[in-house]
C-alpha cells in the first residue's frame, strides 16, 4: 500500500483511543537537556527549552499522545532559563565568585584587639581607684576587661536597669562618650558615702534614685572625666563636658542602634559591695587613632626628653625663615583707591617703632635704621605670639 508523504502516522501501530503514552526520561537525560539548553542560551540566545517542556518530558504536565515526537521543538521565541545568577536578598550578584558589598554597613569594620585601648583602661583604672577613695574612704579594687568593638544596640540591651547613664560630650572628637554606673555599683557608692554596713540585701527592681543619691553619681562621675582625660593625654586631649543624665537608656542614645561603639567594662569590688563601671563611645569618633589604637603603644608623657629637646633646638636654630618689616601702615576708602594710579603719594605719619614681622607672624618691635649702608631694624621688645596671631598668619598664607 502506498504511503501517504503527509501523513508520516500511517506507518505507526494502531493504538486504541483509550490509550495514553507517559514519557519517561531518566536524571541524565534531564541534566544533558538542561546543560545543552544552557549552552545555546549563552552562544545563540535563539533556543531554550521552556519549564512546560520540562515538565511534559518527566510525567508532571499533560499527557501526550502516542503519536508526538518525543523530541521537543524548538521554538523562536527564547523563554527565561535559568543561569549563573542568584538572588541575594533584593539585589542580584552575577557569578559565582561576585559578591555584594554595601559600604555604608559597619559590619565592616574588623574586629581587631587594640592592645593600647588595654594600656589606657589599666591607667584609668589606677587613677579612678584613687579617686575613689579620696571620696568614699573605701580601698576598691578595679579590674578592667577587654575592650570591645558591637553594635551599640547589642551593647545598650545587656545593661541591667535602673543604672545612671551619663553623656559627655568629648571634644575635639566627633560624638558623645557614656559612662554607665550599674544598680550593683549604684546600691555600693550609696551604702560606702552613707556609712551603710552592706549587710542588707539592695532592692533594686522598680527603685529611683533620689536628687541626693545623683548629686553623689555626679560627683563620681566627675572623677571619672578627669582620670579619663589624663589617662588619654598620650593619644588626645580631650575637653569632656557632662551634657545629660538619666536612668533610662534612650534618653542619652549617643549612637544609632546598628552602629559600632567601643565599650570597655571595669569590674569594681570595694569591700563589701560590688559593682560595675561602663565607658562607650562611637567607633568613628577615634577611627583617626585606630593606628595608635592598635599598635599597642601609648606614650607617657610624664617626662622630657633632654636629648631630643636639644636637637629640635638646634634644627630650629639652622631653619631659613622670611622675615619682613612693616614700617608703617594706612587705611584708606575703597573709593580712594579705585582712583589711584601708579606714581601717586600717599602721605602717613612717620611713625617711631617698626614690627618685625616671621612668616607673617608680629615677633617684635624696634627701632628702624642704617647699618653699614643698608636698611636695618635694632629689636627693642620681643612678641609672645598668641594663637590668634600663628591662625592671621596661616589665613595670610592660604589667600
Amino acid at each position: 500500500m502506498p504511503i501517504d508523504e503527509k501523513n508520516p502516522s500511517q506507518d505507526a501501530p494502531p493504538s486504541s483511543p483509550a490509550e495514553t503514552t507517559s514519557a519517561t526520561v531518566s536524571q541524565d537525560d534531564i541534566d544533558a537537556l538542561m546543560a545543552a539548553s544552557a549552552d545555546a542560551t549563552e552562544t545563540a540566545g535563539d533556543t531554550a527549552v521552556s519549564q512546560d517542556e520540562i515538565d511534559a518530558l518527566m510525567g508532571l504536565g499533560v499527557t501526550p499522545p502516542a503519536n508526538t515526537p518525543s523530541v521537543p521543538t524548538q521554538r523562536s521565541t527564547p523563554e527565561p532559563v535559568p543561569s549563573s545568577e542568584s538572588k541575594r536578598g533584593d539585589r542580584k550578584v552575577s557569578g559565582g565568585d561576585a559578591v555584594s558589598v554595601d559600604l555604608l554597613n559597619q559590619d565592616r569594620v574588623a574586629r581587631s584587639r587594640m592592645p593600647t585601648m588595654e594600656v589606657l583602661n589599666d591607667r584609668f583604672a589606677r587613677a579612678f581607684r584613687g579617686s575613689l577613695f579620696n571620696y568614699l574612704r573605701v580601698n576598691a579594687d578595679i579590674i578592667p576587661t577587654s575592650a570591645q568593638m558591637t553594635k551599640y544596640g547589642d551593647f545598650i540591651g545587656k545593661i541591667a536597669l535602673p543604672s545612671y547613664f551619663v553623656m559627655v560630650s568629648m571634644t575635639p572628637l566627633r560624638g558623645s562618650m557614656l559612662f554607665i554606673l550599674d544598680p550593683y555599683l549604684c546600691y555600693a557608692v550609696i551604702e560606702a558615702f552613707f556609712g551603710g554596713n552592706g549587710k542588707l540585701v539592695p532592692k533594686l527592681e522598680g527603685r529611683d534614685f533620689s536628687v541626693i543619691e545623683q548629686r553623689v553619681f555626679n560627683q563620681i562621675i566627675d572623677y571619672a572625666i578627669a582620670d579619663f582625660t589624663s589617662a588619654w593625654d598620650p593619644i588626645v586631649k580631650l575637653q569632656m563636658k557632662v551634657t545629660r543624665s538619666d536612668v533610662k537608656a534612650q534618653f542619652v542614645g549617643i549612637a544609632a542602634s546598628p552602629e559600632i561603639v567601643v565599650a570597655s567594662g571595669f569590674e569594681i569590688e570595694m569591700e563589701r559591695w560590688r559593682g560595675k563601671f561602663f565607658v562607650c563611645f562611637p567607633y568613628h569618633s577615634v577611627e583617626p587613632f585606630r593606628e595608635q589604637l592598635i599598635s599597642g603603644v601609648a606614650a607617657d608623657q610624664t617626662e622630657m626628653d633632654a636629648t631630643w629637646k636639644t636637637a629640635l633646638h638646634k634644627d630650629i636654630q639652622d631653619a631659613c625663615v622670611e622675615t619682613t618689616v612693616l614700617l608703617a601702615a594706612r587705611n584708606i576708602t575703597f573709593g580712594e583707591a579705585s582712583i589711584l594710579q601708579a606714581g601717586d603719594i600717599i602721605p602717613f605719619d612717620k611713625p617711631d617703632i617698626a614690627t618685625l614681622f616671621v612668616e607673617d607672624i608680629p615677633i617684635g618691635d624696634g627701632r628702624y635704621g642704617v647699618s653699614n649702608g643698608k636698611y636695618a631694624l635694632c629689636i627693642t621688645q620681643y612678641r609672645s605670639p598668641d594663637e590668634e596671631d600663628i591662625l592671621k598668619a596661616v589665613q595670610i598664607n592660604k589667600e
